[in-house]
């Protein structure tokens, strides 16, 4: 008897994984992954979740996704699009929602586009990260590293 139930449960929690799986309606994963009572469906919820976000299945049109990344209060969740987003509209519209300064200093040292670095480093106001941005740029990215020295200064204008 207690296998017939344990196969049951397992039948049932596979059917479930498989509906989260395959759910690409982001605002029912984003309640799942948030208020759902039990700890392994918010996880693969959220899972799933940051995956449709950062581009990970093509199902989705990229304004939902960016629409969705407006709308997101989860400080984790933005860093994580900032961080790993395909598309740079996507990536700028989480690192313009950032409230992160060290978050915005590994998109600063680390990000593909040039532009998008350079944003970063205009929202940050820690000036001890920004001096970490100035000695940490790489040799062929002396713009960055520019505007880092210039927001320093801004900053130390403004105290």
């Amino acid at each position: 008897m207690f296998q017939s139930l344990k196969a049951r449960f397992s039948t049932r929690g596979g059917h479930q994984d498989d509906r989260l799986n395959h759910c690409d309606d982001l605002h029912k994963l984003d309640r799942l992954r948030q208020y759902a009572k039990e700890r392994g469906v918010r996880q693969r919820a959220d899972a799933r979740y940051r995956a449709l976000l950062v581009g990970g299945d093509a199902s989705l049109r990229l304004e939902a996704r960016v629409a969705a990344v407006r709308e997101c209060t989860d400080a984790a969740v933005l860093a994580y699009v900032a961080r790993s987003a395909r598309e740079e509209s996507l990536r700028r519209e989480a690192v313009e929602r950032l409230g992160s300064d060290r978050v915005l200093m590994e998109v600063a040292l680390n990000d593909s586009v040039v532009r998008l670095r350079r944003r970063a480093v205009a929202l940050m106001n820690d000036p001890a990260l920004l001096e970490d941005v100035v000695s940490r740029c790489r040799a062929g990215e002396r713009r960055v590293a520019r505007d880092a020295a210039q927001r320093l200064r801004e900053l130390a204008d403004c105290a």
